[in-house]
Order: structure tokens, then C-alpha cells, then sequence
């Protein structure tokens, strides 16, 4: 048996900015308010924080024979001398800390929590406070007020008549300061309403994103992690639809690192975008890199990354080719086997497919549709076929869209697909056993051209893979066209995609035209690419 070759690996990216086909939208599954378990009456009457992080009282107040001294210490306000009252400002509290689960947040020194069960992209309601320096302890929801906090905050000020919302931020097991658990105190001091429009602010919450720009609105430089924009707001679209990418490097050549497409808000409303989650998690994990919108009176929900498209040059006698949608480029300059990387706002699109350069205007090979395309989803799109197909039985070059949508939990056994992208009828695919498939190992039923197997979950180990004719061959036992060595990992969850032609005619290239495997693995957020040689049946 041949040796496997891993050879012209290659991972290319391109980000390309694209017009959105409609509004983005808010996701379900988060961000409705916090109606129940919150403090009632003001947070003053409830709430109490320790006397060395109090604000100094009124010495006319204290005087006051009737004024009782442990509460004028605890409540660190003063009082105003007219009314008798002290003042107060507005808190909030929004989880931005992926990884966290629901919480319960106190302020040091009341044995009743603020706010309890708040759960990850939540937002409470405002609840007054009396005017002073807080400091909050976070528990799991729950716990016993006597019990160890996971977190205490640092001091959160509260000023007369002002609004403070207080995010949860960060790792909560970070061992690196730079991503730690915190509290981020954001007064809002929103400028004037905006006609027919919202106002907006980023907050920078994620503890693995680098210090970003952004495009598409007015914020000049870049946010770093922990910061936010200025707090007068800069204009949004109220009707959604507007496309915000996050760049890297704003100073010198800005590469795209996300983008999001903006669900409607109301017009007139305050929008803190608050970036979330891990960078280093897939969009569609639980904790994704994300976009929790926090609204005047309360949150919106949250917003997915834009679909992620990984464009696959899978074409064996093509050379360089483009793919786009209308006149934008998704793909440029891409030769067989490698592959790369764009994202789009959710919606259908047709792509066509060129020889490489027309700016997307030369003689299009074929244009096909994407299917809908949805927000935190990644997309394989498979350039197969020929260039100059030799007969009835062989497809001329067109895109294939395939959903990543492989499970995370399987940490014990690879999860394969198999796609079918080579100029043949049918195939199956299975482990060869004595030099043929069996009834028990066949993997796949028989797999069209331009169409993926279902998954298959196979355990950890070493295998013998090959790929056997389907046409006129109902039953098993199978003898392999060709096959291929195979090692499966755990965890792993790959496209494997026969490329090429069984039986090339000399304008294929001769036998450089043969099947490879072209091995696409999606276990990390950048794709991995790598053209695997097939090994010849002895005869």
C-alpha cells in the first residue's frame, strides 16, 4: 500500500463585504428581560454595602438625633437637607461572561441578592440605588448568601440622577489578568435623539478578541478589550439591515476578523452592542463570539456572526477560478485544493463560478443557489466538475453548498461525511477488510455526484478506507476502486470529498486526472484543507 501524502496544504482567507439581502434578526434562545427575582422598592431600602466603601454623609443628617447611625453608614448617601430623602441613580446588570452560568448578585453587606438567576446575554431592569461607591459579590444562582463568591467586584459608582450599567465581563477562569473576570461600569450619557434612527455603543466584553475597529458605522480607532465607544452613541439604522465588520489592524491593512448584520430596533432607542463570547469557539457554540444588544429598557437579544462561507476549489482539470455573488468577489485566484474564506449577511445568493482574473464579469462556467443561509453558520461551497467534460457521464464545473451543522459533543470518534466530486455515477464508500467492503463495513449508501453520505461516526483508530462502484452493484461484498489510509481522531469532524476522474482522458491530464481525496476538516474556526494520494488495488 502507498504511503498517504498530505501534501499543498493550504488555508486562505478572504473576507468579503456583501450588501445584505434583509434585516438581521435577534436570536430567540437569549436576551428577554428579567422581570422575576429582582429587588423591589429602591435599592436602597433592600441593599447595604460596607462603610469603607461609602461616600461621606451629610454632616446635618448625621447630627439628627433620630438618624440611625449604622444605616447612614451602609447606605453611603446623602441626604438631601430639603426633602429628607437621599438621592439616588439608576443600576442595571447585563452577563456578558460566557462560560458562566445563571448568577445571583449581591451588594456586599445585604444578605438578599440585587438581582437573582441571571442567565448568560441577560439584562435586568433599572433599580434605584442610592448615591455611593458599591461593591457586588456574584454567586451561582442558588447558593446560600453565606457562601464563598465566585467573583467580588471592584467598586461600582453610582452618582445623583445618573444610569449605570453594570456588565459581567471576562473569563471566570482566566489565568491571565488580561482576560479576567470583571465588572464594566458603563454610564449612559446618550446624546440627542436621531431622527428616524437609533443610537449606538460598543462595548469590547470579549476575553479573547483582539482590540478591533469597526466598519460600517461612525467609530474612529479601534475599541480595546474592556473599553467602550464614546458615550454619546453614534447613529444606526432603526429598519436593521446595516452591516457592522469588526477589522484588526485599523492603522495599517485592516483584515476582517467578524461581521454582524443588525436586526431592526426601535426608533429613538439606546443600543449598547456589547462583543461577547470566545473568538476561539465556533459562532454556533454556546459560547461563540457574539453581539448582545442591550436596548433603554432592557435586552434585545443577541446577534449571531454573519454566515461564513469556505469556497472550495474541487475542479482537478481547472485552473484558477473566482466565485461570486453578483459583482462581489467571495473567492479569488483559487487553484485546486486550496481553499477560502468570506462572509455574507444571512440570506440565499447565486454564485457563479469564472476563470480567474474577470472581476467577476467574464464567461461564467455555471451559477448556482446557496439555499438560505443563516446568522453563527459556516458553508462549504464545493467547486466540482470539469472544465471540458468528455461525455454524457460527466458534469461541467458548477458550486455545491453543503451545511457544516456537524455535532460538538463526540470528543471520542471522528464525524465523516463523505461527498461525492468526482466524474463518476455512484459510489460507496467503506472500510476495506482482505481487500474488500463488506456487508458490515460499508459506510455510506451510494452517493450521487455532487452529494454528501449521511454522517458517519467512526470510533478512534487506524483504518483502510476505499471507495467501490455503486452502479449495478446492489449487494455487497464491494471491491475498492481505489483506497486510502485513514486515521480517525477523536473529535474530529470532516468533509472527506472524492476529486478527480477514475478513468481520465488525455485532455484530463492523463493519470494525473485519477481520484484524490481532498480532506476538509472543520474542527477549528479556520478550516483545514489537505489533498490525500489514493493507493491502487493490486492486481
Amino acid at each position: 500500500m502507498g504511503k498517504t501524502k498530505f501534501g499543498r496544504f493550504c488555508t486562505r482567507i478572504l473576507c468579503a463585504v456583501v450588501l445584505p439581502l434583509g434585516s438581521g434578526c435577534f436570536s430567540e434562545d437569549f436576551g428577554t428581560p428579567v422581570d422575576d427575582g429582582l429587588a423591589t422598592g429602591t435599592a436602597g431600602q433592600e441593599s447595604t454595602a460596607s462603610a469603607g466603601e461609602m461616600s461621606t454623609t451629610d454632616q446635618s443628617t448625621t447630627d439628627q438625633s433620630t438618624t440611625d447611625q449604622s444605616t447612614t453608614d451602609q447606605t453611603s448617601s446623602t441626604s438631601d437637607a430639603s426633602t429628607g430623602t437621599a438621592p439616588t441613580g439608576e443600576l442595571r446588570a447585563v452577563h456578558a461572561a460566557a462560560g458562566l452560568g445563571p448568577v445571583d448578585i449581591y451588594a456586599v453587606g445585604n444578605p438578599a441578592p440585587l438581582f437573582e438567576a441571571i442567565e448568560y446575554a441577560d439584562a435586568t431592569t433599572w433599580v434605584e440605588m442610592p448615591v455611593g461607591s458599591w461593591t457586588f459579590e456574584f454567586r451561582p444562582a442558588g447558593a446560600a448568601a453565606d457562601s464563598t463568591p465566585v467573583h467580588t467586584s471592584a467598586p461600582v459608582s453610582v452618582e445623583e440622577a445618573s444610569r449605570v450599567t453594570a456588565i459581567a465581563a471576562g473569563s471566570i477562569g482566566a489565568q491571565e489578568e488580561a482576560s479576567a473576570f470583571r465588572v464594566l461600569a458603563v454610564e449612559e450619557q446618550w446624546g440627542a435623539p436621531l431622527e428616524a434612527r437609533a443610537r449606538a455603543r460598543w462595548v469590547h466584553a470579549g476575553p479573547d478578541a483582539p482590540a478591533f475597529g469597526v466598519d460600517g458605522v461612525e467609530v474612529e480607532g479601534t475599541i480595546e478589550r474592556f473599553e467602550s465607544t464614546e458615550a454619546e452613541g453614534f447613529g444606526l439604522d432603526s429598519v436593521g439591515g446595516q452591516r457592522l465588520a469588526l477589522l484588526e489592524d485599523v492603522q495599517g491593512d485592516p483584515a476582517t476578523i467578524t461581521s454582524f448584520t443588525m436586526a431592526p430596533v426601535g426608533e429613538g432607542d439606546e443600543v449598547l452592542l456589547i462583543a461577547a463570547g470566545n473568538l476561539n469557539e465556533l459562532a454556533r457554540e454556546p459560547g461563540g463570539f457574539t453581539v448582545i444588544a442591550v436596548g433603554r429598557d432592557g435586552a434585545l437579544g443577541f446577534i449571531r456572526q454573519d454566515p461564513q462561507l469556505f469556497v472550495l476549489h474541487g475542479s482537478r482539470d481547472a485552473a484558477s477560478l473566482e466565485a461570486c455573488t453578483g459583482d462581489t468577489e467571495l473567492a479569488a485566484n483559487l487553484s485546486y485544493g486550496e481553499i477560502a474564506s468570506a462572509r455574507v449577511s444571512p440570506g440565499t445568493y447565486d454564485v457563479s463560478i469564472h476563470s480567474y482574473p474577470s472581476g467577476c464579469g467574464a464567461t461564467v462556467f455555471s451559477t448556482n443557489s446557496t439555499g438560505a443561509l443563516e446568522a453563527g453558520e459556516r458553508y462549504l461551497l464545493l467547486v466540482t466538475g470539469e472544465v471540458s467534460p468528455e461525455d454524457g457521464g460527466e458534469a461541467g464545473i458548477q458550486v455545491t453548498t453543503f451545511d457544516d451543522a456537524y455535532p460538538l459533543d463526540d470528543d471520542q470518534g471522528a464525524r465523516l461525511r463523505f461527498v461525492h466530486g468526482a466524474s463518476y455515477s455512484q459510489i460507496y464508500v467503506g472500510a476495506v477488510v482482505d481487500g474488500e467492503i463488506s456487508a458490515a463495513n460499508v459506510l455510506t449508501q451510494p452517493i450521487a455526484w455532487s452529494v454528501e453520505s449521511g454522517e458517519v461516526a467512526i470510533p478512534a483508530g487506524s483504518y483502510v478506507v476505499g471507495i467501490a462502484d455503486a452502479v449495478g452493484k446492489p449487494s455487497p461484498p464491494y471491491a475498492p476502486i481505489v483506497t486510502v489510509d485513514y486515521e480517525a481522531i477523536g473529535g474530529a469532524r470532516q468533509w472527506i470529498i472524492a476529486a478527480g476522474d477514475p478513468s481520465p482522458e488525455e485532455t484530463d491530464g492523463g493519470a494525473l486526472g485519477f481520484l484524490q481525496l481532498i480532506v476538509v476538516d472543520t474542527t477549528t474556526p479556520l478550516w483545514g484543507v489537505a489533498i490525500v494520494d489514493v493507493d491502487l488495488p493490486t492486481l
